[in-house]
């Protein structure tokens, strides 16, 4: 086999880029992360006429001028990688946009193929392209293709021999810049030779344009960079001073000039009356009246299909979890009868953490369905266009709206797909601000918490409560983007906001599965493995130092009563004999325990008879006792078991109870009591909600497990606390901080441990800050709890029009 040639493709966002790289590669691909930035770089290879070809597809960009990362690292790649080819995908149905980036590839002159992709779209607006002519007036490979049909495959594989056998001739010098032309070449004269891996051409046009990194690169490379930099200058004030045009304006002037030409000669467009098809659906998705309305439809239609539907399917992956869990655990060392083995406990918590992320899959992979439909039919465009104004005026634009949305905006979201969704924003403040006030919307994993509150205080307010609460927090993240970019984000670049609105696409099966298995495999990759670690130290701050000696005892005496009353009970039966012995009794509690959980999740009856079966070749007489039916003397066994279950499960929670009070997590709870008494916590509900960092869902069952009661009722039948407290507890859970899960997702897109642990610390203080508000102000005002929601719900409402009122500084391009 010859040796393997490097490919770059390159392209706008929407221009099918992505979906050429399908073609090419089929599933010989990979998705990563570029080192040090969290932009995604996919490669794949293929083999054809026995030769390799590695290929990667760089990220959309529409200019090279270095804004984003994704600007900075597709020029970079082209620039600096041993690139063979590149392969320049262009939407043929926005021809003269997608050929401004084709002039700037022009100008690094190297080896190129401009794959006209969309063809059938173009076709269908009238549109008309003499390739031939086009071929020939910009000096480059011209292939059409229609990707989503895998039309022009063959071609565009050929073309790349033919370009690869060749490369000399295929670097194209079709764009001139005439009167700046002369002064190209004095200065490229000017360059150190042979010090340069880049075109002497490039460097100097770059360095016209004022352009940082090029300065840079030159700073470092050339001995005589000051000498070189003076030239420049003096260049730009003579060419300003005899053409009245800045170079910079007439660099973009010609290559736009260049586009115009070529679309000019080379397209022609049947002239009709009638509007394009994406033009006709625009009247109706854009209307100033129907917009909203669409939008919010497509919001609820986004939730109803993935939350509600794909939690529906949780309950066909859940049984499925947890046998998972069942079988891994039943690997490990047996439950004693008054104890649970160290190793099975490490087991059980490792499951459990693991299982709670996986069990969200579903959800995931039609949330992520969905969002590739959006992506590729070419909606979310659109949707940025039409809530950038309000979001522009708290410092996030139009490209906030997804991870918001996801993060739940109103109710049923969560935090780490609504991060991992500010992947492809360019501008670093309004990602930033962004990543920041996503953890305040209303995750899924927290309506449990808030639903146990409010059946439990609010009966007569459910649904009013309910209001306030998933919407108080879209305008509390509102004021902290406000402020934070008025402040510590101020000093990062507000990146140009260019509203794309690209023609509408049908998009292909293959090419939203590919979209959905990498997302998922990444949320796999990233999220399980690092929160698995972080469980280990969860696991080891609530089980450790443990209790003390006089609790241990206090234990083992009641342990050894609740066995004394069992044999006392069970020697009535003429079976006594099978279990009168300890190990026998630890056997007939496991076997007990294992039957029930298998039976728990069983609604099919013949899976039900199947399991009864198994069990009774497992042990006969154990199966006896656990289903005695009219067997008088196994009866009597079974009786003095479930009492002993009973007392031992309850021996178990008060265990595992002052093991959490006496553990080093239960002594940070003890720790903020000083702080958190003023908002009405004590050491219980801080546990429960440190034990809410790992997974919002485990408050509840925390909460359940401290106060011994149902969990439906854990702090109403104990009278813990009253309304006003509940209140307080209430919006301090919907300002807590981010979960782990979410934590490392920030620590992954931002690339910086000191945003993850302002995101840790920031919500833990503003939300301690407004609980103690709420709970001090209602106590002195003797408020009732709706009061006190209702006066601070208006309170937030105003000061959020209040900040909107303050100017912000926003550059919007269309």
């Amino acid at each position: 086999m010859n040796n393997s040639i490097n490919l770059a493709l390159v392209g706008q966002p929407n221009c099918g880029k992505s979906t050429i790289f399908n073609m090419l590669t089929n599933i010989k691909q990979h998705i990563a992360n570029y080192p040090g930035v969290t932009v995604d770089k996919k490669e794949g290879s293929y083999i054809y006429e026995n030769s390799k070809y590695n290929i990667i597809d760089l990220p959309g960009t529409y200019s090279f001028s270095s804004y984003s990362e994704e600007e900075k690292i597709t020029r970079s790649y082209i620039l600096n990688k041993e690139t063979n080819i590149i392969i320049n995908t262009i939407d043929a149905s926005n021809l003269r946009r997608n050929l401004y980036l084709t002039m700037q590839l022009f100008d690094m002159q190297k080896p190129m193929i401009i794959a006209f992709n969309m063809l059938d779209i173009a076709k269908q607006n009238g549109q008309e392209i003499n390739f031939k002519a086009l071929e020939k007036s910009i000096n480059a490979k011209v292939v059409q293709t229609v990707a989503s049909k895998k039309q022009g495959l063959k071609e565009l594989k050929d073309s790349i021999i033919e370009v690869n056998n060749d490369l000399i001739s295929h670097v194209s010098t079709a764009l001139f810049y005439k009167n700046l032309q002369p002064y190209i070449d004095k200065l490229k004269t000017q360059l150190t030779a042979d010090s340069f891996e880049l075109s002497k051409h490039f460097i100097s046009v770059k360095l016209f344009e004022n352009d940082e990194e090029i300065k840079s690169f030159v700073k470092k490379n050339d001995y005589n960079y000051e000498e070189i930099f003076e030239i420049v200058e003096k260049y730009k004030k003579e060419f300003q001073e005899i053409y009245k045009i800045s170079v910079e304006q007439y660099i973009v002037k010609i290559r736009y000039e260049k586009a115009d030409e070529l679309v000019k000669t080379c397209t022609t467009v049947n002239k009709t009356k009638e509007k394009t098809i994406s033009e006709k659906i625009d009247t109706i998705i854009l209307n100033k009246f129907l917009a909203l309305p669409i939008l919010g439809l497509i919001i609820f239609t986004l939730y109803k299909f993935s939350i509600v539907y794909g939690y529906d399917l949780t309950n066909i992956t859940w049984p499925i979890l947890a046998w998972l869990k069942y079988s891994i655990v039943s690997l490990f060392p047996s439950e004693n009868i008054s104890s649970i083995p160290y190793l099975t406990q490490f087991a059980i918590w490792m499951m459990n953490s693991i299982i709670a992320l996986l069990n969200y899959i579903p959800i995931f992979v039609i949330l992520f369905f969905l969002i590739a439909i959006l992506e590729d039919v070419g909606y979310m465009p659109r949707m940025a266009f039409i809530l950038d104004r309000v979001f522009s005026k708290f410092g996030l634009h139009g490209e906030s709206t997804l991870p918001l949305v996801l993060s739940g905006i109103f109710a049923g979201g969560c935090a780490v797909p609504g991060v991992m969704a500010t992947k492809g924003m360019n501008d670093k403040r309004a990602k930033i601000a962004t990543i920041l006030t996503i953890p305040l919307m209303n995750c899924l994993a927290k309506i449990p918490f808030f639903i146990l509150i409010i059946v439990t205080f609010f009966k007569v307010h459910m649904a009013l409560m309910m209001f306030m609460i998933s919407t108080i927090t879209l305008f509390i993240a509102l004021i902290i983007s406000k402020l934070l970019s008025m402040s510590i984000l101020k000093a990062y670049p507000n990146t140009p906001f260019i509203m794309e609105l690209p023609s509408y696409h049908i998009p292909t099966l293959r090419g939203l599965l590919v979209k959905v298995f990498d997302r998922v495999w990444l949320y796999l990759k990233k999220i399980v493995t690092i929160v698995a670690a972080v469980a280990i130290v969860l696991f080891v701050l609530i089980q450790f130092p443990g209790i003390s000696q006089k609790e241990k005892a206090q234990y083992t005496m009641e342990s050894k009563t609740m066995q004394d009353t069992f044999y006392k009970q069970a020697k009535k039966s003429t079976y006594f004999n099978y279990v009168d012995e300890k190990k026998e009794l630890k056997e007939l509690i496991n076997f007990y325990t294992q039957y029930k959980y298998q039976r728990m999740n069983t609604k099919d009856v013949n899976v039900a008879k199947a399991i009864d079966e198994k069990f009774k070749n497992r042990n006969q007489l154990f199966f006896l006792f656990t289903k005695p039916h009219k067997n008088q003397e196994a009866k009597i066994i079974n009786r003095a078991l479930k009492k002993l279950l009973k007392t031992r499960k309850k021996l178990l929670r008060e265990l595992k109870n002052n093991k959490i009070e006496n553990s080093f997590l239960g002594s940070i709870g003890k720790f903020f009591v000083p702080i958190t008494q003023y908002a009405g916590f004590d050491w219980k509900i801080n546990v429960a909600f440190l034990s809410s960092f790992a997974a919002r869902e485990s408050s509840v069952s925390t909460l359940g497990a401290l106060y011994e009661s149902n969990q439906n009722n854990a702090l109403g039948e104990n009278n813990v606390y009253s309304p006003l407290s509940a209140v307080a507890i209430i919006i301090f859970m919907a300002l807590t901080p981010p979960c782990i899960a979410t934590m490392i997702m920030i620590k992954i897109q931002t690339n910086s441990l000191k945003w993850m642990l302002f995101a840790l610390f920031y919500p833990i203080t503003l939300g301690l800050i407004c609980a103690i508000f709420i709970f001090q102000v209602g106590t002195i005002f003797s408020l009732s709890e709706i009061e006190a929601m209702g006066y601070f719900y208006i309170f937030v409402i105003l000061i959020t029009l209040a900040l909107g009122l303050i100017p912000t500084k926003k550059e919007t391009y269309v």
